[in-house]
C-alpha cells in the first residue's frame, strides 16, 4: 500500500485531520474543525484509530 500518514492537530476550539500519501505529498482526504466533530459523530472516524479508521474511510470512499 502507499506510504500513508494521518496527522492530527486538536488546539482549543480547532480541529485537523489529514490523511496524506508520502510518496507524493498529496492530501487524499482532509477535515477541519466542524467537519472532524460531524465525522467522529457520525461514526466514520474512530477517535482512539485515527490511522485505521482514517484509511478505512478512504478506502470506503475508493481514495486508495
Amino acid at each position: 500500500m502507499k506510504n500513508l500518514t494521518v496527522y492530527t492537530w486538536f488546539e482549543r476550539d480547532r480541529a485537523h485531520l489529514e490523511l496524506r500519501n508520502e510518496d507524493t505529498d498529496k492530501t487524499i482526504l482532509e477535515f477541519w474543525d466542524e467537519e472532524v466533530r460531524d465525522i467522529i459523530e457520525d461514526g466514520f472516524i474512530d477517535p482512539k484509530d485515527f490511522d485505521g479508521s482514517m484509511i478505512a474511510y478512504a478506502q470506503y470512499l475508493n481514495l486508495i
